[in-house]
């Protein structure tokens, strides 16, 4: 598509989503549909909130029939999602055109419990089986006010099934490359107490050589009411997991023989568990929450000759109350984070041992009022400080040894024996960063079904423990980098909604800017060596638009996604961000030639874009623009019983969702997939 084209499908769609303004006083629709939200933390009405917020429920993920939370969010919310195996379990989300490590400025949280790694490392998503999740919540633009450190680009608040009616259900899938999935899931309620128990294994030799993927998960949830007016949840999940990396090819080696593969030996293993608390309680003065949570992972990886074994450890503690109404109210709260990284590390003549720590506090407070009917002022402000501790000690092997010998198996003294710390890569030291936040936002709620919105949000982030400290085999110029500083900057959005019985549509516009942006240089220094920078400030300015179109027996949606990330200064200036598509698309078709029968058509479309490492837009090739087509379909038999069916990739395309320095990381091909589910 070009430029004259893209300006023209654009200026219809703010056409279409500005025309809203017209006739918002003169639409009066039955039925008018009411989504709750939390993006504010406390439960309130979609259009009460200025931010563009999305919902997808749990009857969303089922028709969607991705097998992956990553794959989902594509699929779903168009949010752009980059893959290393050609599958969505090591999906790294990017939101408002950020590129390398994007997933470090989005926020994940599940039922309360922040599961961003401390490192660079990506979220586990396979611990997070679709089938017991209820809903998920797609805050765009940054949310660090209310959410502190990654909030800076957006949040995906995942909450899972937590009990009530009675309900068994189990699910079996197959597919293409050796796929395969089980679920049980059981839920039930006996007077005050609700409770849920389910199981999961997948699957998946991959589309790729080298890329076998498994999966096991067993949750347990139980809650419990309290009264009249609290309630008190727990949960606890635990799995473990597989993951073989295919590793990169060239260009021309991905456009000839994507699933080939020269990485035989590269894999992760974890064991991961997740236990959560929630007790809410409503008080005629407003609500109170307590969130609590435990996260542990141990991951054992080879890659590339490096052995790791790493267990880290994430605590956290959230007490929040709001006073008021969801009209007028004032909420304050705290948030807790204490991460630990206990790693050993062999790489092959040298072997380590890293211990590292970071608490983070983050008071905040955050307040609405309504001014009118019809305009509230929203605002708020967090100050975070994040204190980090950590230890590096690596050796050469051969120091260990009393004596060396020379080619004739005489023995000598080894003047580097007992063993010490080797300088150059050992630390011992303390980084303390902080960083605060503020917003203020207008809203205009014209109608129950419209709402226009305005604000500005100042963000951060804060470099994750392998961004500051070199640890996992991989040298850098400084090993315990202080003077690497967080990322700071500006959001301004403004974005219109519509609701109706059939219609839903939104436009949102942004410009964020950012200060000190974290990347990667590989020849920091004249020995060769590469080094965690703030590259610079950077400028992204985009929009996300979406419609849809839903009755009874058919439906239509699209979401076209627009945004230009570039550096601002410094010896980039003007140049794109890497790996940021400037347009995506995601259309759906469904209907129901009869009431069991549900049959779609999805198309998703992604623009071109520079590889990662390419700051000077310089390389030849790029990741090439891409568009796919997908068949779905399910029919339901009787009450209990559903058949679905999936074909991914119609057209076989060949494309790469990721690249860094000329490495490729193709994309899956065509695909079919089949399964049932009972339910009763």
């Amino acid at each position: 598509m070009n430029t004259q084209n893209r300006v023209l499908v654009l200026q219809m769609l703010f056409a279409l989503t500005g025309g809203l303004f017209a006739f918002s006083d003169e639409i009066e629709k039955r039925d008018i549909p009411v989504i709750r939200v939390t993006a504010q933390r406390f439960e309130s009405t979609e259009m009460a909130v200025p931010a563009d917020v999305s919902i997808i429920s749990s009857e969303v993920i089922e028709q969607s029939q991705a097998r992956s939370v990553p794959e989902l969010l594509q699929q779903i919310a168009n949010l752009h999602v980059r893959s290393s195996n050609g599958k969505g379990n090591t999906g790294e989300i990017s939101m408002r055109g950020f590129g390398e490590n994007s997933g470090q400025r989005v926020l994940i949280i599940v039922d309360g419990q922040k599961m961003n790694r401390a490192d660079m490392g990506l979220l586990d998503w396979q611990q997070l089986p679709l089938e017991n999740i209820q809903s998920i919540e797609v805050i765009r633009g940054g949310q660090n006010v209310l959410y502190g450190n990654h909030a800076l680009s957006g949040v995906i608040k995942i909450t899972t099934k937590k009990g009530g009616a009675r309900k068994i259900k189990l699910k079996a899938s197959a597919g293409s490359y050796g796929f395969q999935e089980y679920n049980a899931f059981y839920s039930d309620a006996t007077g005050d107490l609700f409770y849920t128990a389910g199981a999961n294994y997948q699957r998946d030799e991959g589309f790729r050589d080298n890329s076998l993927s498994w999966s096991k998960n067993v949750n347990l949830s139980i809650g419990s009411l309290l009264g009249d007016s609290d309630t008190l949840i727990l949960k606890a999940a635990v799995g473990e997991n597989f993951i073989q990396f295919p590793g990169p090819l060239s260009y021309s080696q991905y456009r000839d023989d994507p699933p080939q593969s020269f990485k035989p030996n590269d894999y992760a293993h974890t064991t991961n568990l997740l236990i959560t608390a929630l007790w809410e309680g409503e008080r005629t003065w407003g609500s109170i929450q307590i969130n609590s949570g435990f996260n542990l992972r141990n991951v054992y990886s080879e890659m590339g000759g490096l052995i790791n074994n790493n267990e880290q450890q994430g605590f956290s503690f959230s007490p929040q109350a709001r006073i008021g109404n969801e009209e007028n109210f004032i909420t304050g709260g705290l948030d807790l984070f204490y991460d630990t990284i206990d790693l050993s590390g062999d790489q092959g003549i040298t072997f380590n041992h890293a211990q590292l720590s970071r608490i983070t506090v983050g008071p905040f407070l955050f307040a609405q009022k309504e001014v009118t009917e019809t305009l509230s002022l929203s605002g708020g402000a967090r100050y975070e400080c994040a204190y980090t501790t950590g230890k590096n000690k690596q050796y050469t092997k051969a120091d260990f040894e009393p004596f060396i010998y020379n080619p004739w198996g005489q023995p000598a003294p080894n003047p580097n024996y007992p063993a010490q710390p080797d300088p150059t890569t050992s630390f011992d030291g303390t980084v303390r960063k902080t960083g605060w936040a503020d917003n203020l936002s207008l809203n205009w709620q014209a109608t129950d079904s419209f709402s226009a919105w305005l604000g500005y949000s100042r963000i951060y982030r804060y470099p994750s423990l392998d961004e500051t400290a070199s640890y996992q085999g991989f040298a850098q110029a400084d090993p315990l980098n202080k003077n690497l500083d967080p990322e700071q900057g500006h959001d301004f959005e403004t974005g219109v909604k519509y609701r109706s019985e059939c219609w839903s549509a939104s436009a949102t516009l942004f410009y964020l800017t950012l200060e000190n942006e974290i990347g990667y240089e590989p020849a920091y220094n004249n020995l060769g060596q590469g080094q965690n920078i703030n590259l610079g400030a950077t400028k992204h300015i985009g929009s996300d638009l979406n419609l849809s179109y839903e009755k009874e027996t058919y439906g239509a949606s699209t979401m076209l996604s627009f945004v230009k990330a570039k550096f601002d200064g410094g010896p980039n200036d003007g140049n794109s961000v890497p790996l940021v598509p400037e347009f995506q698309n995601t259309t759906e078709l469904w209907f129901r030639p009869v009431k069991p029968l549900r049959i779609s058509g999805t198309l998703t479309w992604l623009s071109d874009q520079f590889e990662g490492g390419d700051f000077t837009n310089t390389r030849t090739e790029k990741l090439d623009s891409y568009t796919l087509f997908g068949l779905r379909a399910d029919w339901t038999i009787g009450q209990h019983v559903t058949v679905f069916a999936k074909i991914d990739n119609l057209t076989d395309k060949r494309y790469a969702t990721n690249a860094y320095n000329s490495g490729y990381y193709p994309g899956q091909g065509r695909s079919f997939y089949a399964g049932a589910s009972l339910e009763f």
